[in-house]
């Protein structure tokens, strides 16, 4: 059973205070909340042009994404990784744990990492405790 701190309780309650929707989980990083939210909730939790997301930034003082939750970890990480063309994501199974390898082109990297980091370690951190798997980048050489 994962317990919950005071200061996740007032994340989660300001977050439904505004959306009007509960979220399943949500990740803090050093610049970022994300926030993960049922499929269908995903427009409500998001709001008409973005607005619910201005007023998250506005009240937590951090960059808010919001992303749908997935079953399977290919949507999730295509959904986390909306912005970067995926060449392929092969997950294989290793001692009983998932091993995700994701191709993405070489000049995305930078995007797929994030500063300092923090981008790809959200991503481990997510996929862990969702799916028990690891996660690896993998780039490859646009042929221009």
């Amino acid at each position: 059973m994962v317990e919950l701190t005071e200061d996740d309780l007032d994340i989660f309650s300001n977050f439904e205070k505004i959306t009007r929707v509960m979220p399943t989980d949500y990740l803090s990083t050093e610049s970022a909340l994300i926030f993960i939210v049922s499929t269908e909730s995903l427009g409500k939790a998001i709001g008409k042009k973005a607005s619910n997301i201005e007023r998250l930034k506005h009240v937590f003082r951090k960059r808010v994404i919001i992303l749908p939750n997935s079953t399977d970890p290919e949507s999730f990480l295509r959904s986390f990784y909306g912005n970067i063309a995926i060449d392929s994501i092969e997950i294989r199974n290793v001692m009983g744990e998932q091993a995700i390898v994701l191709t993405i082109d070489e000049k995305d990297r930078g995007i797929a990492i994030g500063r300092n980091g923090e981008r790809i370690k959200a991503a481990k951190t997510l996929l862990k405790g969702k799916f028990n798997a690891t996660l690896q980048l993998k780039t490859r050489r646009s042929l221009i």
